[in-house]
């Protein structure tokens, strides 16, 4: 009797140093988040932990994130980093380095919203997003199945999963209206999403550099990025009805070789888009209605410089408007590597290159003081057919109350189209 118990009580012991070793490998809600130190495998773990209890969590080194095996710690890591939203996650990755694997098929890393998650007492709290600093290299990963002109997708990159981004943050749960994120702000970080510093976007890896729905306001400042698959930064409202994520801003950022430079979609209202520089885009800053009836109200995009783009500034179904004082410059040139004369090739609109598309847009409409300038000194000019202003119908609804003034036009076919 007396040998069972002791037996006993030594397997009680020994589960619950198991028990204790365990909940030292799992995120708790008190510790302070460790520095990995390019320890893929315990990379999730730290950022699980810095949003259960809201510390900082400082990242440095190297990672190599995939679901193959030859880690550099020897750890398998299955697809990207995916962690749930509790409290604020604040993050420094200044000097880090995230690499997709060639098998990566998903996002490099996944911060989502849990419906009536309450671990750490989280529940019903709003949680703030900071993320400063670090590369983060999609050019091998695999591409998502939703990116724009998917039959450019490269053989043998075909990815099966339908989001591929940097970093992805989702902040509600559009079916249940379940909403976690409060304010957002990402700065100096470097995507990199082509092997090659002169590739066109369809070359690239992944999917977009940042996703975003669901913050109430949100920041992207001081970014640069490199081939992009879709979109550089893609701020979404979210919820059932678009009625989480509005006050966004978008500011000096640098983008080249883009399908999508910035794009706001499914009508967050509120939205700056300023002193950011891009180069080579099919299409520059826009907003965008994915779910017709749905509106982008109170938008600014103001003192930017977009070179080589088809449609430079698009606007969709948007309300109350200021474009003023944008460079928009080699409008007709050559993009993402399509030297044909006859027609922009990826404009969705049309054949022609268009400086500032307004599609449906209505209310109280300033485009002010633009330069939009098309090719010169090049075979292509006067080849390509470029609009400076282009006024369209779009999802029912005239574009009208449209006030222009000081504009600047040169080597364009038409200054202002009318459709």
């Amino acid at each position: 009797m007396k040998n069972n118990i002791k037996c006993s009580v030594r397997l009680l012991a020994a589960c619950g140093a198991l028990m204790f070793a365990g909940q030292g490998l799992a995120a708790d809600c008190s510790s302070k988040p460790a520095n990995p130190n390019g320890k893929t495998s315990k990379l999730q773990n730290a950022l699980q932990q810095a949003t259960n209890t809201g510390k900082p969590l400082r990242l440095t080194g190297t990672y190599y994130i995939g679901s193959d095996k030859d880690a550099s710690d020897g750890k398998t890591i299955l697809k990207g980093i995916t962690v749930t939203l509790r409290k604020d996650l604040i993050v420094d990755a200044t000097g880090a380095r995230f690499i997709a694997k060639a098998d990566l098929d998903g996002d490099l890393f996944s911060f989502d919203t849990k419906n009536n998650d309450n671990v750490c007492g989280n529940k019903g709290q709003l949680a703030d997003f900071t993320w400063k600093g670090g590369d983060f290299d999609m050019s091998r990963a695999k591409v998502s199945t939703v990116v724009p002109i998917t039959r450019l997708t490269p053989a043998g990159r075909e990815g099966k999963d339908k989001t591929a981004d940097a970093l992805s943050i989702r902040g509600v749960v559009n079916t249940t209206n379940y909403h976690k994120l409060n304010e957002l702000v990402i700065e100096y970080i470097n995507f990199y999403g082509t092997r090659d510093n002169s590739a066109p976007f369809y070359e690239a890896g992944g999917d977009s550099g940042i996703l975003m729905t669901g913050a109430l306001k949100a920041t992207i400042r001081y970014n640069n990025f490199y081939g992009v698959r879709d979109a550089a930064v893609y701020l979404s409202a979210g919820g059932d009805n678009g009625q989480f994520g509005d006050h966004f801003t978008i500011h000096d950022n640098y983008v080249e070789r883009a399908f999508d430079g910035f794009t706001s979609k499914r009508g967050a209202d509120n939205i700056v888009m300023r002193d950011n520089v891009l180069k080579d885009v099919v299409v520059g800053l826009s907003t965008k209605s994915v779910y017709p009836g749905w509106q982008a109200t109170n938008v600014k995009i103001i003192d930017n410089t977009i070179d080589n783009a088809m449609r430079a500034i698009s606007l969709e179904t948007t309300n109350r408007i200021k474009v003023e004082d944008n460079e928009i410059n080699k409008l007709g040139d050559v993009v993402a590597g399509q030297t044909s004369t006859s027609k922009a090739n990826f404009n969705a609109y049309g054949d022609a290159f268009e400086g500032i598309s307004l599609n449906g847009v209505q209310g109280t409409n300033t485009i002010k003081n633009n330069k939009i300038r098309g090719v010169t000194n090049s075979p292509r000019e006067g080849s390509t057919t470029t609009w400076g202003i282009v006024h369209r119908s779009y999802e029912g609804r005239d574009t009208k109350n449209i006030n222009k003034t000081n504009n600047t036009f040169s080597s364009l076919d038409k200054w202002s189209k009318y459709l």
